[in-house]
C-alpha cells in the first residue's frame, strides 16, 4: 500500500462516512501483522546460521504475503457487506410483499456482515500460527517486528470480535448466532494462548 493510499485511507476513517470503519481497520490490522512476517522472513533469508531454514522461511514469506493481500481485500469487502446491509433497510414497504423481502433482505444483509469479520478472525488465528513460526526463525535483529505481528493480527482479531458483537443481537436465526458466537469464543481462546506463547518466545530470544 503506497503512503497516499494509506493517508486516503486513514481520513476516510476518521470522516462522518460510516465506511471504512471498525471492519476495515480490523482487516488492515491484519494486513499490517502479515506484512511484518513476510519482512522479517526475507530479512533472515541468506543469513548466516539459516542455511538449513532457506525451504520454511521461503514457505513463510509465500504465506504471508497471500495472507496479507487477503486481509487487504477484507477491507473493501467490510465496506460492500455494510454497504448491501444499508441498501436493504432502504427497500421499499409498500407492500406485504415488499415488506416480507425487505426484512429477508435485511436479515441476510446482517448475516454478511458477521460472515467477515468471522473470516477476518479465522485468518489472524492462522496468521498467530505463521507469527510464531517466524518467532522461531526469525533473525535476532528483526525479531521484535514478529512480536508486533503478534500484537497486529490479535488486534484484529479482537477488533472483529466486535463487529461480530454488534451484529448478531439484530440476527433471528438462533443457530446462526449460536454458531457465530461459538466461533468467536474458540477463535479468541486459541488466539489469546497462541498469542502469549509467541510474546514469551520472543522475550526469551532477545533477552
Amino acid at each position: 500500500m503506497q503512503s497516499s493510499t494509506i493517508s486516503d485511507f486513514l481520513e476516510q476513517l476518521a470522516s462522518a462516512e460510516p465506511t471504512p470503519g471498525g471492519g476495515g481497520a480490523a482487516a488492515l490490522m491484519g494486513a499490517m501483522g502479515m506484512g511484518l512476517i513476510a519482512m522479517v522472513a526475507r530479512v533472515t533469508l541468506g543469513k548466516k546460521g539459516q542455511e538449513t531454514a532457506i525451504d520454511e522461511l521461503t514457505t513463510q514469506v509465500h504465506e504471508a504475503d497471500a495472507y496479507c493481500a487477503r486481509f487487504s481485500l477484507m477491507i473493501k469487502e467490510d465496506a460492500q457487506a455494510f454497504d448491501a446491509l444499508m441498501a436493504a433497510f432502504k427497500l421499499p414497504k409498500d407492500s406485504v410483499e415488499a415488506i416480507d423481502t425487505r426484512a429477508i433482505a435485511i436479515q441476510r444483509g446482517y448475516e454478511g456482515a458477521t460472515e467477515v469479520p468471522l473470516c477476518c478472525m479465522r485468518m489472524a488465528v492462522e496468521g498467530l500460527q505463521l507469527a510464531q513460526r517466524s518467532a522461531r526463525l526469525g533473525h535476532r535483529n528483526v525479531l521484535s517486528d514478529s512480536g508486533v505481528a503478534v500484537h497486529s493480527l490479535l488486534a484484529a482479531l479482537k477488533s472483529s470480535a466486535l463487529n461480530v458483537a454488534i451484529n448478531v443481537p439484530a440476527i433471528r436465526d438462533d443457530a446462526f448466532v449460536t454458531r457465530a458466537q461459538t466461533e468467536v469464543s474458540q477463535l479468541t481462546e486459541k488466539a489469546d494462548i497462541l498469542a502469549v506463547d509467541t510474546l514469551a518466545l520472543v522475550s526469551a530470544r532477545l533477552s
